[in-house]
């Protein structure tokens, strides 16, 4: 609320602005207990870098399966994953009518899983690291995710597509990325999202259509660009033709000008790790799987110890906050879903229609779990093995939780299966993850 002093009443044209701005505030804010009409379900990938990645890819696999993945109405995904969101836009990938009787999605093994096994397999971190060594570098300031987005593209080719000329079936797919002028959530929207081209853009600076020569890869790239390992992605706002935007109240135009002259955007995890502000107020069903990095504490002595113990804590508790406010919304009634994440118990046989021997078959016991949680968060190469595990656990604990908190998403019946049985000993994927917590400053590869 707005406090005016004596003598001092509020003018026509400051009242239009509080409320042009409250509006705009509650448009993309208003959470999950918002009464508004609700239809289709969401899939939120969250950040992680590779590991987030490679454990979503589990889950894929096993939403597809139960007839889930092919009648999503949207996908949100920020960091690692919108890596595998974006392999979900493939062109080719033959999805069921989403009105028509429940399929599974025809090609996810070769255009998705095989993909991401190859790019998750490189280092794609310190190539863009080292580029801003270069001479011809210099006075370029986000030539670390430029130089990721070519990175990506050459293992991902048809990522270098024009987002606004991008073509397919499929669900709507949001790739988050955080504007650092405003700090809030940037979101590029695929032609499936808004006719006929899609739309960039958040709802301080104002929203368009993808510009000519912003590529798919550009939209992943942004939303991983996660200092100090990248320099925010930057556009320049003023050739984008953002309209709808609020600046703040009392905000110089210059400094608007100065926002709009270089549009910062960086790691989607920053703002909103699960990308669910995207899809919260509107879809009947929110389904999170949850990637990212687990909370431990710890004990610190030193000043940088102690500083990087604050901003780790800040950074969880938005995120806390916000999947207890679903949760809530979910025991409420409000709408349906389930979350998983890296920490998210193995408990397949204690789910309704599953007997002991599939969960003696999917489960991997507390302390390989733990080994799980403590995988890098990075963009550097992931041994095979690594990546077997990540996918299997995420496979895993989606079939539990789904069929634990939200069994009417449940679309087709299907035998669990997890994939990878040759990481199914606990001593075998231990062996295979030892080591896996460090980053190398050069890579692995």
């Amino acid at each position: 609320m707005l406090h005016h002093g004596p003598g001092h009443p509020p003018s026509a044209s400051a009242d239009l602005a509080s409320a042009q701005l409250e509006a705009a505030r509650a448009t993309a804010h208003h959470g999950p207990s918002a009464r508004r009409p609700r239809s289709g379900t969401a899939l939120c990938l969250s950040g992680g870098g590779f590991r987030a990645a490679l454990f979503h890819l589990g889950a894929v696999r096993r939403l597809d399966e139960l007839g889930i993945l092919g009648r999503l109405r949207t996908i949100s995904a920020v960091s690692g994953g919108s890596v595998v969101a974006n392999l979900l836009a493939h062109p080719d990938l033959v999805w069921p009518d989403p009105l028509g009787a429940p399929a599974r999605v025809g090609g996810i093994e070769e255009l998705v899983a095989e993909p991401l096994r190859l790019l998750t397999g490189r280092n794609v971190r310190t190539p863009a690291m080292l580029a801003r060594l270069r001479p011809h570098a210099w006075g370029r300031p986000d030539v670390t995710s430029r130089v990721l987005a070519d990175e990506l593209e050459r293992t991902v080719p048809w990522w270098g597509t024009d987002l606004r000329e991008h073509r397919r079936g499929g669900p709507v797919i949001l790739t988050g990325a955080t504007e650092t002028g405003y700090g809030v959530s940037w979101v590029f929207a695929d032609a499936r999202s808004v006719a006929p081209r899609g739309r960039v853009g958040d709802h301080r600076l104002g929203y368009a259509a993808p510009p000519p020569g912003l590529r798919i890869v550009d939209a992943v790239a942004a939303s991983c660009a996660h200092p100090p390992w990248f320099a925010p992605f930057s556009l320049d706002g003023r050739t984008l033709g953002l309209t709808g935007g609020v600046p703040d109240l009392d905000e110089a135009p210059e400094v608007r000008a100065s926002i709009l002259r270089r549009v910062e955007l960086a790691d989607g995890g920053l703002y909103d790790n699960y990308g669910l502000e995207q899809v919260w107020s509107d879809h009947a069903t929110v389904l999170v799987s949850d990637g990212g990095a687990v909370f431990r504490g710890r004990a610190t002595s030193s000043p940088v110890g102690r500083l990087w113990q604050l901003l780790s804590i800040a950074a969880n508790g938005a995120q806390t906050t916000r999947l207890r406010w679903l949760r809530a919304s979910f025991s409420a009634g409000l709408l349906d879903g389930a979350t998983w994440s890296l920490e998210t118990p193995n408990t397949v046989s204690a789910v309704p229609g599953h007997g002991p021997e599939a969960g003696l078959a999917g489960c991997y016991p507390a302390a390989l779990v733990s080994a799980i949680n403590r995988v890098r968060t990075d963009l550097d190469a992931f041994a095979p093995g690594e990546q077997m595990v990540l996918e299997r656990h995420g496979y895993v604990v989606s079939d539990a939780s789904v069929r634990r908190h939200s069994p009417a998403s449940v679309a087709l019946e299907a035998p669990v299966d997890p994939p990878h049985p040759q990481v199914s000993d606990e001593a075998r994927a231990a062996d295979l993850l030892a080591g896996s917590e460090r980053i190398t400053a050069l890579g692995r590869r």
